[in-house]
């Protein structure tokens, strides 16, 4: 959402779904919707950074991001203009977003693991650094696009948490606004088959490779090899610890 606005970001693949994205961008076709066609899954930080650059947008202009699977609160809008209102300083805005374990977002980081919190009121609001979030429901001001980009290098995963690192580390303001709570279907608290769950692993371990390199300058097998280890035994196969020894 931006300045009333919605933008559509179309980054599938499938053909079907891909026609009934643009039969429903055309229906609502109009001043306050823009539909944006990336031409196939070019990955997610390359959809956020080209939608941002292809809107003629102030500097103090703010933009909502939301993922396919994120349930919005009905005064979300509302709150948000208020805290904007009430926190003129903040740069970034992020909400509370809930999954089916607990508090997704904020998650609290440690070292180079990410953690969820069971409660809203477990949340310190003096102390943001030590927390990361996703990018689902985050308002950003547009001039913090002049400070940093979404890291193209990563395809899906750590995209987020990437992008608050790089917000730290550039001196912007994040603040959260707890009136706002989001619900969010996150496919990695689901059950999935081999299948899924393999070609999943794959793209996660290429993302971590970028990530734990960039930020941590550490081995990321060593770091993956617990979550290799369950998913090999939840599947009885030894396919996803075979393919982390291979991998370059």
């Amino acid at each position: 959402m931006l300045n009333g606005r919605i933008v559509f970001c179309d980054n599938s693949t499938d053909a079907e779904i891909k026609s009934f994205n643009v039969s429903f961008a055309e229906n609502l076709k109009n001043d306050r919707f823009f539909y944006l066609d990336m031409h196939g899954n070019k990955g997610l930080s390359k959809a956020y950074n080209s939608t941002i650059a292809n809107l003629s947008l102030s500097e103090n202009d703010f933009v909502v991001i939301f993922d396919q699977d994120t349930v919005i609160p009905q005064n979300m809008q509302f709150q948000y203009e208020n805290f904007i209102s009430e926190n003129k300083d903040a740069d970034i805005i992020c909400p509370v977003v809930l999954d089916s374990v607990g508090v997704m977002s904020p998650s609290i980081a440690s070292g180079t693991k990410f953690r969820h919190i069971v409660s809203i009121s477990e949340i310190n609001e003096k102390n943001l650094s030590s927390y990361s979030f996703i990018n689902s429901g985050m308002c950003i001001k547009r001039n913090v696009f002049d400070r940093i980009k979404y890291e193209e290098n990563l395809f899906l995963d750590f995209v987020d948490h990437d992008f608050i690192l790089s917000a730290k580390k550039n001196g912007v303001k994040i603040k959260l606004c707890k009136k706002v709570v989001l619900n969010q279907n996150f496919s990695g608290v689901t059950k999935n088959t081999y299948n899924q769950d393999f070609s999943r692993f794959c793209i996660y371990m290429k993302d971590a490779k970028v990530f734990y390199k960039k930020w941590f300058g550490k081995n990321y097998k060593l770091i993956l090899l617990p979550r290799v280890v369950k998913l090999c035994i939840l599947h009885k196969n030894p396919s996803f610890l075979l393919t982390l020894l291979r991998n370059k």
